[in-house]
This record gives structure tokens, sequence and C-alpha cells, in this order.
């Protein structure tokens, strides 16, 4: 499963360049997942290895990186917890595997929501209430077979 840095840098480097608007976005987007200075040196050097040698490009991506980082924004600082907490019951309430649950946990923790996932797929009690799921969490959802 991709961290949403990748993908932060992914849009942010679209057409093989960085500009300055897009460093700013991919900080406001490492902040949003408490990423450490080595964490974020660790994801952009994997991810520079895939970078060509010479870029012809001016930072085009930025307007993709743009769009990525204000939809995280909107609901992210506010629902990310909630969300990895209805995750985690749902999951258990179809049954997660050893290996589902050890990389899902995984990812949910890198962006820091491993403690809610792991909640919500071990709270007992009442359902918990029914909310929709942004499409951040696809390959999550697809991943434990929700």
């Amino acid at each position: 499963m991709k961290h949403p840095y990748t993908i932060g840098l992914e849009y942010g480097w679209g057409d093989d360049a960085l500009n300055i608007e897009g460093h700013h976005l991919l900080s406001r987007l490492s902040k949003m997942f408490n990423l450490s200075s080595k964490e974020r040196e660790n994801i952009e050097m994997e991810f520079t290895e895939t970078l060509p040698a010479i870029s012809q490009g001016v930072g085009a991506g930025k307007t993709a990186l743009k769009a990525y980082v204000e939809e995280l924004e909107n609901w992210f600082p506010s629902q990310g917890d909630r969300c990895a907490q209805h995750l985690g019951r749902m999951a258990l309430d179809v049954g997660m595997t050893k290996n589902g649950w050890k990389s899902v946990f995984a990812w949910m923790e890198s962006i820091g929501l491993g403690t809610s996932f792991a909640m919500g797929a071990w709270m007992q009690g009442d359902e918990p209430e029914d909310i929709d799921i942004p499409s951040f969490f696809d390959e999550i959802v697809t991943k434990l077979g929700i």
C-alpha cells in the first residue's frame, strides 16, 4: 500500500520537476501525517530513485498536488481517526486475516491512525455509527475484504 505522502510526491513531480509551491504543499502533507524528518527523507529518497536523470518539466504537477492536499485537509484532521476506527470494526465484522491486520495496521500507523484502527478492531459493545468512508481508504477496504 502506497503511503499518501508518496502519492503527493507523484502528483508534485508529475512532469519530473517540482517547483517551490509544490515543495510547500508537500510540507503541508508531511505535517498532516506527522512524518518525522527521517521518515520523510526515506520516502523521498525511495521516490527520487524513480525519477529520470534529466528533467524537462517546470513543476506542472502542483495543480494536482494542491487538489490532493486540499481535499485531505478538508476531512483528514477531523475525520481520519473516526474513519480508521470504523474500518477496524468493519474488518472485525467480516473477519480479518493476520496478514491483513499486520499490513493495514502498519499503513495506518504510518499515517498516525494505528491506534484508532486498533481500537475499532477490538471495540466491544454497541455497533459503531455508520459513516461514509472516503475514497482515500479504497485500497484498505479492498485489502480487508470489506
